[in-house]
């Protein structure tokens, strides 16, 4: 009898054991599927910030161009360009409409970008204020505002826009996150010779996106990343992410067009994650 309740007892204990085991398990695969996916989608709002930075200089330097054609060469169509101007201010209004306009990268914009400045075709050093109204790439949509000083030439000789940035995003099933920071873009290639599509940016900063549910991320660029306008993604460039329950580093690749980012998270496990 002593021998069967003592069998009984180790069958139990083995058996909560695995129970136990099984469930870990299936929390950690939980929690890995649920840090991928945040880290997914916090990509993706890194990529499509450049398709707005690269709608917000393209209209830029085309209307402070020395020469100006009629037509915006860099927007598509349907989109309406509003300018007032007065002797010291300018206000740019660009409307993609609540249908939705397709730029040459192929993402679908919505809304407005209210761009305003002072006028001096002479400073080295401009502050240019923007904000975004009912904007919205592809499904995500971007509220606030920015602040950019444009430097016609940084100690490499290149034009650089530094962006202070204070953004509401909200993607399409209602998760939101807000997002502050400093970005630096320098023009390395292709700039000022009136073909966009040859125009190479690098981009370094830091950033904090706060998600609704109280996750907090931290983003810091470690290696430049390479925006280059050929292509709707970041090509190369490596980040550093400190999230409420994981961290690790994003890495955008080598230089090859792809929608493809891999992150390696600080146990050294490595994910492919899709921009």
């Amino acid at each position: 009898m002593k021998s069967n309740l003592i069998r009984f007892s180790v069958i139990v204990f083995f058996s909560m054991l695995l129970v136990n085991c099984d469930k870990d398990e299936s929390e950690n695969q939980t929690l890995q599927s649920f840090n991928v996916e945040e880290t997914e989608l916090n990509a993706k709002v890194d990529n499509t910030t450049e398709v707005i930075s690269d709608i917000f200089l393209q209209t830029y330097e085309h209307e402070e161009s020395i020469v100006k054609s009629p037509i915006h060469p860099f927007l598509p169509e349907c989109a309406m360009v509003t300018i007032e101007i007065t002797d010291t201010s300018k206000e740019v209004i660009v409307d993609f409409g609540t249908e939705g306009c397709e730029v040459r990268s192929g993402y679908i914009l919505k809304g407005k970008v209210n761009m305003s400045y002072t006028r001096n075709v002479d400073a080295m050093t401009l502050v240019i204020n923007y904000t975004l109204e009912d904007f919205f790439v592809n499904d995500i949509q971007f509220s606030g505002s920015r602040t950019v000083t444009r430097q016609k030439a940084n100690d490499n000789g290149n034009p650089q826009y530094i962006m202070n940035m204070d953004l509401v995003v909200t993607f399409a099933d209602g998760t939101e996150a807000s997002r502050t920071g400093t970005k630096t873009r320098e023009w390395i290639e292709g700039s000022f010779n009136g073909n966009w599509g040859d125009n190479v940016f690098l981009i370094t900063g830091e950033w904090a996106t706060n998600f609704k549910n109280g996750n907090m991320h931290s983003t810091t660029i470690k290696t430049p990343l390479r925006r280059e306008a050929g292509c709707r993604f970041l090509v190369s460039g490596v980040v550093d992410l400190v999230r409420t329950n994981y961290s690790g580093s994003l890495n955008y690749g080598d230089g090859l067009c792809d929608n493809l980012a891999m992150f390696t998270s600080s146990d050294g496990e490595e994910y492919e994650i899709e921009l």
